[in-house]
């Protein structure tokens, strides 16, 4: 069995989408258009779909299933989660915390508005989103949700079968033609 290095791959790649996470995250901070989600999100797809389709091809000789391409677009999306989570607790405690309290107030307006909180569960989810560990836990877990989520389009497309005609591919093909051929020149 070849060596992978499935989470080397998806560190790296979940890097790169950090990276680009956390630049559309910086500029959502100073504005809030809808073509800056719509190009965030183009973004992330495209990454997703080439990622995947160069680790298919890299691994894939042999096949590679659309599982195996679900499992490493979550495992890519849980790297960058984490990085995207540090950068968000920085951002939100230390780098841009006038704005982010600008947000966060009116987050807990709108929610305050609807009724359904007390005070004090409103004064708890404030605390809470300043949390490094709840905002890192909740930046992975939002990134391998939206990652398995379009991942499940993805991988549809990303997956490799095995090449039928290449020596090797089969391993079971190879023992019966060996055995079958033994006594075979060719002049039958």
């Amino acid at each position: 069995m070849e060596k992978t290095n499935f989470w080397n791959d998806a560190a790296r790649y979940g890097v790169i989408m950090a990276l680009v996470a956390i630049v559309f995250d910086t500029l959502g901070f100073y504005t809030q258009h809808a073509l800056l989600s719509l190009a965030s999100l183009v973004l992330f797809l495209l990454l997703l779909t080439t990622f995947t389709k160069l680790r298919a091809a890299r691994y894939g000789a042999r096949g590679y299933s659309y599982g195996k391409c679900l499992g490493f677009m979550v495992g890519m999306m849980l790297c960058a989660g984490f990085i995207e989570g540090a950068y968000m607790s920085a951002a939100a405690n230390w780098l841009f915390a006038s704005k982010y309290d600008v947000m966060l107030g009116q987050q807990i307006a709108a929610l305050e508005n609807t009724g359904i909180y007390t005070a004090d569960q409103l004064d708890l989810m404030a605390r809470w989103m300043r949390s490094p560990l709840v905002l890192i836990f909740a930046s992975m877990l939002g990134s391998a949700i939206k990652g398995g989520f379009f991942g499940l389009f993805i991988a549809a497309f990303a997956r490799r079968d095995a090449a039928v005609f290449v020596e090797g591919a089969d391993p079971d093909r190879e023992d019966r033609t060996d055995a079958g051929n033994r006594g075979n020149t060719g002049n039958e």
